[in-house]
């Protein structure tokens, strides 16, 4: 497929969006200084092409249990791993890396048991996978959602805010109408409240009422991803470091601030703090490295990695070009979920 041809409005439409994932055209429209139809039809052409697209997944206390999974194939193998995790469930994101690991997976499971079963009677039983080094996420300090490509400028940006007064209600649970929901919208988060009852089953309204409940308790983040094409940040790097325990907390805000730095993760492991990075080529790699290591002087990366090609994210697989060209909705947590969910299906057993 040759590549669309985009411009600056394009991608001030998708910061936009990002900021402000189901807002209507109509209320974009004039932050963008432009009318409603031209935004519906340029978002329409972006998301057709497969090269912009919303989609949503639990949050809060309704988040999976998560890890960030190494992997190493068997030589030539990496591509067919990654095709074949792709087309799991429990593999919400697929990356061929270059560096120590062929293939870096954000992996997720209702809970800590399921999790190690799916790592040990799926993933190390795929053909072509020769080890496998698991990172379990204890905290998100920095969410994929928060990435803006910084089109937009600072009277824009105070504009979209929302100020929904989000709070994090660490009582709150899915329940079955909500998951339907947030299935629905992995696939499509700007569907309409219309054909998300279709989806799931219930009223407009009802649906409406209970997305609106999701947000406010946190239950449900949205995010806008894209391809290549519409990035000005198009290399991927993963970077792999240490700090101090007594530093964490107060590193979180350095790290939020670095430009480039589109999510961080704490984990459990040989490091504890893997950061994804979005850079302008690869000759930045080393400059961004050195830029973190100045804001958290006790920082030490201990490995690093470029992104050769992103297979699937957050539930999209994608083409050679980073475009969505189907979905795999995420695991949505349920209490009912068994270890026989996550195993491995027959075609694809050792």
């Amino acid at each position: 497929m040759a590549a669309p041809a985009f411009d600056e409005l394009d991608v001030a439409i998708v910061d936009a969006v990002r900021s402000a994932p189901r807002a209507s055209w109509r209320d974009l429209a004039p932050v963008l200084g432009v009318d409603a139809a031209t935004v519906s039809r340029r978002w329409s052409r972006m998301r057709s092409t497969g090269d912009a697209w919303v989609t949503a997944h639990p949050a809060g206390s309704a988040t999976p249990t998560c890890a960030l999974v190494e992997i190493d194939c068997t030589p030539g193998r990496s591509g067919e791993v990654a095709d074949v995790l792709a087309a799991d469930v429990a593999a919400a994101t697929v990356k061929v890396t270059s560096g120590a690991r062929d293939l870096l997976v954000l992996a997720q499971a209702p809970d800590l048991d399921a999790l190690s079963a799916y790592l040990l009677d799926r993933v190390e039983r795929v053909p072509g996978v020769r080890n496998v080094r698991s990172h379990l996420i204890t905290r998100s300090t920095v969410e994929s959602s928060r990435w803006r490509e910084g089109a937009l400028n600072p009277e824009q940006r105070r504009r979209l805010r929302t100020g929904t007064g989000t709070r994090q209600d660490r009582g709150a649970v899915l329940q079955d109408p909500d998951r339907r929901i947030v299935r629905a919208l992995n696939v499509d988060g700007r569907m309409s409240f219309e054909r998300l009852a279709e989806h799931t089953g219930l009223g407009p309204v009802a649906a409406r009422r209970r997305l609106t409940r999701l947000a406010e308790a946190g239950l449900i983040t949205f995010r806008c991803d894209t391809s290549r094409h519409l990035s000005g940040r198009a290399v991927a790097a993963v970077y792999f470091g240490s700090l101090d325990v007594r530093d964490l907390e107060s590193a979180e805000e350095r790290i939020r601030a670095l430009p480039g730095v589109r999510a961080c993760n704490l984990v459990a492991g040989p490091y504890n703090l893997i950061v994804d990075a979005r850079l302008r080529s690869t000759a930045e790699a080393h400059d961004f490295e050195r830029t973190m290591s100045q804001a958290l002087p006790t920082l030490r990366i201990q490995d690093r990695s470029v992104v050769l090609r992103p297979v699937k994210l957050l539930g999209r697989v994608l083409d050679a070009e980073g475009r969505s060209v189907r979905s795999v909705p995420l695991l949505v947590d349920d209490p009912h979920a068994t270890e026989a969910s996550l195993k491995l299906p027959s075609g694809h057993a050792k």
